[in-house]
């Protein structure tokens, strides 16, 4: 059924069969989720109320949450929203104590035209719960202006609301396309998948008035998750509205308003309860609004509290319900979640979606963020985003300031968050894991996810036809070998170590011949070229490299060949057995290197691609200064940061654990199912000690580089020119190489410079300093990873600076800005060390990998902590990771920071 009107048509979806749509199969993945879906009106038969529902479960559901025992009743926050409620809780969002309205238009009034640059020309854009428009109407007419022929769907459940919001945009709109859509988002979702998740047709949806705080933070992921997976392709993008963790007096009047206007709106939903049931079963006479705000859990919550003790009784046809509500009790009604910015990127990380742009108001009251679906996703952090979606405790140091006191409702007085589950196939399986799955091994979608975001390095960014045999950086092989070594890799070790003898292969991928020309790459010394590991013998001429499509071929089978390991393994744990076994474990130890070898080549290939000019961009939505680079004024003078604050480490006897235990030797021999597996130069764990020192909070930045180049002389100054740097010409400012191109330093004056340890030594010594070592860094890193992960700092202010989101895994394409306002360790680029790579006691040269890190036992490379914007956060987040390059290498994606040392007083 539809409704038209010269200016838009409203479609009824409610009852919607399917045969006005396209049928097209969902991912996989995401069709058995059981997704709460946010609060929703029901049908009624009362006539304020269009009937939007089915209505057989909603007496069922309200009568249900009444009849719970004492501190567990609740009703359906849909019941707010009937007729009446809309046109009440449109009036509030004109309050002046309703801060969250004028704030999300206030952003919008601002970055509408930048939103709209980002649609593409053909775009559907679907509102979630679209509401009067008032917003959403700058959005349109931005793109308007921009003459982008969109389709604009409104989705909401009343349709007396929904006419009266799309007449109010009225009927000038040549380019956008104006449609109603008369359902709920369960109704929706579905609907917007078949009709044009098939069709590759760039979608952008809209969520806009914090509607994502009315449910838990772990709810909104799993309703993020499945719209992604269920609706989403590589290129739509998501807007959503997030209100911050405001001061609790600014949150509290918000929800309890001094004109009355939330408290009417809420006790309105008493009377459509009655209305719904079909009987005068609650007087609001009875009970009160009670309103709260929790800082620890960031939510504010309401309820009605009973004001005298009631009995009372539900009639209908041949069952009665009888209900008791005591004086003082709560019903649940109604919860608002509020976020920081720690808590959103870990909603986004569970839903597998990327940060694009955030955009805040004048007041800092409120976030928009735009994120986007990504052929892959890295998930970083799951600990702390699983902490973060389930509401963990306040850590023990701020505890008494922030703990929540009890109110007597069991929602709101426990934590949120998933069940405990062994299921391989539950909600967020990507951040909850499975307890019959070893953490320490990737899994299959971690495997596919590696897989694609090779490809797209290797068949998008480095162009086939022109680029197979460049050779950007000298010291490395051309782009062709390392298409054939990660492969041959794989095939070479599971072969070796029999890996999947359990499912009856033996040999190596055909052709057999990839193993010995694939089998190692080359890492020449700088200083004599001659001087080299051992390395495969690659052809001289590219007539003789094997073809493309035959090493492709390759690719693919040998990509099918652990598959099919893994999904034996997977298997195992759908039947409620742990898989990894002792007779495993060498397997598992396969699987894992391997996966972190590919790793660690995805970002080789990436710091090569940058050095050649024929890079072609990554297929993802372009950072905000690539659409406005231009916009920066000419000749505007590069201002660098201040100095960096100095964290000082003073205490007696420090020491820090650097590495942990992990012997190949006793695989095979333990009955351990965890094993934290590493590489051999993390073996064995040691405890080192630590002199007093002190710290820059953050790396040195390019502005900071360039202030220090420009008082070198001239004749010094080609040595000291950053590799990551746009080719040295006198009078004009440097542009620094990225994933899309040069940027000006302007853009770029507070990313971290990327240089080499000789030029990051020579800039030290211009200020008195010196680099930290690795057990001095490793000691600020476990520090910052303390703070990260003491979930106090997430709700609760503090006077020490806050911890970064660390850039890791391709959460941005580039390095990001610094600042002196936050503490700052791993991510946007790996960190140099003074300290030598070097055999330590206790080290055993791995039976595996033989001359993984023997054969740079030399004296010439420098340890490298940490992890880049390219690192996969398996790596970057394990603090035992240690990588090293020869000191004058200027490719890699490192920069530094300065320490001194400090006198024991």
């Amino acid at each position: 059924m539809s409704k038209s009107n010269s200016s838009y048509t409203i479609l009824d979806i409610r009852q919607n069969d399917g045969s006005d749509t396209q049928h097209s199969e969902t991912k996989p993945t995401a069709a058995h989720l059981d997704v709460p879906r946010p609060p929703s009106p029901p049908a009624s038969n009362h006539p304020s109320v269009e009937n939007a529902f089915n209505g057989s479960d909603l007496v069922d559901s309200i009568l249900d949450g009444l009849s719970q025992p004492a501190q567990h009743k609740s009703i359906p926050t849909f019941v707010l929203y009937d007729t009446k409620g809309l046109q009440l809780f449109d009036k509030i969002t004109y309050l002046d104590d309703y801060y969250l309205t004028e704030a999300e238009q206030s952003i919008l009034k601002v970055q509408a035209d930048n939103l709209a640059d980002r649609v593409k020309e053909g775009s559907v854009i679907i509102e979630l719960g679209a509401g009067s428009l008032r917003k959403t109407e700058l959005i349109l007419q931005a793109i308007e202006k921009k003459q982008r022929h969109v389709v604009y769907y409104a989705l909401d459940l009343d349709q007396r609301e929904l006419e009266k919001s799309l007449s109010s945009l009225g009927d000038g709109y040549r380019y956008v396309k104006l449609m109603g859509l008369l359902g709920t988002y369960d109704q929706g979702i579905p609907w917007l998948s078949k009709r044009y998740t098939s069709q590759n047709v760039p979608k952008l949806v809209l969520w806009l008035g914090s509607s994502i705080g009315n449910q838990s933070r772990f709810e909104s992921a799993v309703f993020l998750n499945k719209l992604q997976r269920t609706c989403l392709q590589p290129g739509d993008l998501c807007l959503v509205g997030f209100d911050r963790r405001n001061e609790p007096a600014m949150v509290a009047k918000a929800y309890d308003d001094s004109e009355g206007v939330t408290r009417e709106f809420i006790m309105n939903g008493l009377d459509h309860v009655n209305v719904i049931l079909g009987q005068p079963l609650l007087d609001r006479q009875d009970f009160e609004y009670f309103s709260r705000y929790q800082p620890q859990h960031g939510r504010h919550i309401a309820h009605y509290r009973a004001k005298r003790d009631l009995a009372m009784c539900y009639t209908d046809n041949d069952r009665q319900v009888p209900i008791r509500i005591n004086r003082g009790e709560l019903i649940h009604v109604e919860h608002s979640y509020k976020y920081n910015m720690l808590e959103i990127m870990s909603i986004l990380n569970a839903a597998e979606l990327d940060l694009v742009e955030e955009w805040m108001d004048q007041q800092q009251r409120y976030w928009l963020v735009l994120s986007e679906c990504r052929s892959f996703h890295f998930e970083f952090d799951k600990a702390g985003t699983l902490a973060a979606l389930s509401g963990s405790d306040a850590g023990e140091a701020d505890k008494a300031s922030v703990m929540d006191l009890p109110v007597g409702c069991t929602t709101c007085d426990e934590k949120d968050g998933p069940s405990t589950t062994d299921a391989m196939d539950q909600p967020l399986v990507n951040i909850t894991g499975s307890q019959l799955w070893s953490e320490t091994v990737p899994t299959l979608h971690e495997w596919e996810q590696m897989w694609t975001s090779w490809d797209v390095v290797t068949r998008i960014m480095l162009d086939h036809p022109t680029m197979l045999f460049e050779r950007p950086i000298s010291l490395r092989h051309p782009f062709i070998f390392y298409l054939g070594h990660i492969p041959a890799f794989l095939d070479i070790m599971m072969t070796r170590q029999k890996a999947d003898e359990e499912l009856g292969v033996k040999g190596f991928t055909e052709p057999a011949y990839f193993t010995e020309l694939f089998e190692r790459g080359i890492d020449p010394d700088m200083d004599d070229p001659s001087i080299c590991n051992p390395h495969s013998e690659v052809p001289k001429n590219e007539k003789d490299w094997p073809s493309i499509d035959s090493m492709m071929d390759y690719q693919q089978r040998v990509r099918h060949r652990l598959r099919k390991l893994l999904m034996q393994w997977e298997t195992d744990c759908y039947h409620g057995t742990h898989y990894l076994t002792s007779a495993r474990q060498r397997a598992a130890r396969v699987v894992w290197m391997c996966f972190e070898h590919e790793a660690m080549h995805l970002e080789t290939l990436l710091y090569m691609l940058l050095q050649s000019p024929n890079l072609c961009p990554p297929p993802v939505a372009p950072p905000h200064w690539v659409l406005h680079q231009n916009d920066h004024a000419l000749g505007a003078p590069i201002l660098a940061l201040d100095h960096a604050p100095l964290l000082p480490f003073s205490a007696d006897a420090m020491t820090v654990t650097v590495g942990h235990n992990d012997d190949e030797a006793l695989d095979g021999k333990t009955t351990e199912a965890v094993i934290a597996f590493g590489w051999d130069n993390e073996h064995p764990q040691r405890e080192a000690p630590v002199a007093p020192f002190e710290i820059q909070t953050r790396p040195v930045t390019n502005g900071e580089y360039w202030a220090f180049l420009q008082k070198q002389p001239v004749q010094d100054q080609a040595g000291l020119w950053p590799a990551s740097w746009s080719k040295r010409e006198q009078g004009t400012l440097p542009k620094i190489k990225t994933s899309f191109g040069l940027a000006d330093l302007h853009v770029t004056n507070h990313w971290p410079v990327q240089v080499a340890y000789t030029q990051a030594e020579a800039y030290a010594q211009s200020q008195d300093m010196r680099l930290p070592t690795e057990e001095e860094w490793t000691y600020l890193r476990k520090h910052v990873d303390q703070k990260r992960h003491d979930h106090s700092t997430r709700v609760s202010s503090s006077p020490t600076l806050p911890c970064n989101v660390p850039n890791v895994g391709f959460l941005s394409w580039t390095p990001l800005p610094v600042s002196n306002e936050q503490l700052h360790a791993v991510g946007d680029v790996w960190e140099w060390t003074s300290t030598i790579m070097e055999s330590v006691p206790g080290y055993k040269r791995s039976e595996l990998y033989p001359g993984y890190s023997a054969d740079f036992f030399d004296g010439k490379h420098r340890v490298v902590l940490g992890g880049s914007w390219a690192t996969h956060p398996r790596i970057a987040e394990r603090a035992s990771f240690k990588n090293w390059y020869q000191s004058s290498y200027p490719y890699v994606f490192s920069g530094f920071r300065l320490c001194r040392s400090l006198k024991k007083e």
